[in-house]
């Protein structure tokens, strides 16, 4: 990471002897001012930008902005590596930045620093590979990781924070928006449209990625995941994957040899934090979104906490892009809640549910990630709330909770909503002892009809497996 130094400027202690308050106010204020030293640049092709972006990393401590004219074409990555806004010309998002390589992985911003701003910009693939507008053979399978704006936080060091991704168009791509290793901290993506895009938000926590974890306060920079802000953002396509997704549940999925092939794995980081949520401060949201058509999850959390998600609208649509042999394939929800996740409400959203298969759902809430786990109350999503939501459309659930404490469901309406299910039960709720017995539904729940049933671990039913694995007799509640 490139570093930028600012010279220190003193004022001698005599002369501020004779200055007034005021006096002083003011010579603060034109110091910081002439020490931030922040710069506006433009530039109208690939090595333009590239020099630009050196030109600030190298003009000391301000936050430079560059203006991008007309349209530039680049096969390859732009390395933001400095704190900078990047923005697009007066107008619509009339700039256009275009992605040409073939590369399937190579993204076209990689953000390596904090305190960015990417807004304003017409971001296109124009391969478009992976996306939900090739073959159904094809686009279902993800052969592309291809990211239009990538945020690599792997190394606990760099303490990636306020990155905010606002009024862009991302269009024709497999991924929008994405990170790995940690998530940063302080991230805000509003008001963008995502067209033809596979996977808008993809917000991916993992450990074992990550260099220099045992090397800074562990806790703080892995489970402190700052104000989160994903909002009136407009997801269009032809049966997306996924919409919206926050998952910090990555570090569950390690179960040797898995990955020993990749040597900077770190098991040992992935063991510590498995299972352990990114809280986010209050007031963290996923919030007034639109997600149309998706084919899994419309917004999915995992293995995180203290996050709302209110007010969006979402669809589902008929899963026929991946193999129906795949009990993970037919499982798609508008909105997914899963694997060890806390302090969530649900409020307000209408979801529309036009998927096939018996998970066809609006709401799900989950013990455990989509990888064939076990019922695992080890791994319950706890305090979850679901609340004056509307479901609409023709699936077999309203809600679908496996695994579960503390479940709040509360003045939802599903009068027009049909459910495929012959007994006419729009809601099911399976779990191990304890769960539902912690769990309400009250207030008004218009045309939801329950069916609840307790895992005992014997039988035909799912075995109780504590958090290591082992499976566990005779569990009483704690």
């Amino acid at each position: 990471m490139l570093k930028r130094h600012q010279a220190s400027r003193k004022v001698s202690s005599s002369l501020v002897a004779l200055l007034k308050p005021s006096a002083i106010a003011v010579l603060a204020t034109v110091a910081l001012a002439s020490g931030a030293n922040a710069a506006n640049y433009t530039a109208s092709n690939a090595s333009q930008l590239s020099a630009r972006l050196q030109d600030a990393a190298n003009n000391g401590t301000g936050v430079d902005v560059i203006t991008i004219q007309g349209s530039i074409f680049t096969d390859q990555q732009i390395d933001i590596q400095t704190p900078v806004t990047i923005q697009g010309a007066a107008g619509f998002r009339v700039s256009r930045i275009i992605r040409t390589s073939d590369d399937g992985f190579q993204p076209l911003f990689n953000i390596q620093s904090s305190n960015v701003t990417i807004r304003n910009l017409l971001l296109i693939d124009e391969k478009g590979q992976n996306t939900n507008t090739q073959v159904a053979s094809e686009a279902g399978n993800d052969h592309s990781n291809v990211r239009l704006i990538n945020i690599p936080y792997e190394d606990a060091y760099q303490q990636i924070a306020n990155i905010t991704i606002e009024n862009n168009t991302f269009e024709n791509t497999a991924v929008g928006v994405a990170s790995s290793g940690l998530i940063p901290r302080n991230l805000s993506i509003t008001n963008n449209d995502f067209i033809k895009v596979n996977r808008s938000v993809e917000l991916l926590r993992d450990v074992g990625r990550v260099y220099n974890v045992w090397n800074v306060s562990a806790n703080n920079v892995v489970l402190n995941g700052g104000t989160l802000n994903i909002s009136n953002n407009r997801i269009r396509g032809n049966r997306v994957r996924l919409g919206i997704s926050v998952d910090a549940g990555n570090d569950g999925v390690y179960v040797p040899p898995s990955f020993t092939n990749i040597p900077f794995f770190d098991a040992a980081a992935r063991a510590q934090f498995s299972d352990k949520p990114v809280v986010f401060a209050n007031g963290s949201q996923v919030n007034s979104n639109t997600v149309e058509g998706a084919n899994e999850f419309g917004i999915a959390l995992a293995t995180v906490a203290n996050v709302t998600v209110a007010g969006n609208t979402v669809s589902t649509t008929e899963d026929d892009i991946n193999s129906s042999d795949d009990i993970e394939n037919n499982f798609t929800a508008g909105i997914n809640v899963e694997h060890n996740s806390r302090d969530i409400v649900v409020d307000s959203n209408t979801i529309t549910v036009g998927a096939s298969g018996n998970f066809a759902t609006g709401i799900n809430v989950l013990a455990f990630q989509d990888h064939h786990a076990p019922l695992n109350h080890a791994q319950a999503s706890s305090n979850i709330t679901l609340v004056r939501n509307i479901f609409k459309g023709t699936g077999e659930n309203t809600i679908l909770a496996f695994g579960f404490s503390n479940l709040v469901v509360e003045d939802n309406n599903a009068s027009q909503f049909t459910t495929r299910n012959p007994y006419q039960v729009t809601a099911s709720f399976y779990n191990v002892p304890c769960g539902l017995s912690t769990s309400t539904a009250r207030g008004t729940n218009s045309n939801i009809r329950y069916n609840q049933s307790s895992f005992n671990g014997t039988g035909n039913a799912p075995q109780y497996y504590d958090k290591n694995g082992n499976v566990v007799s005779g569990y009483t509640c704690q």
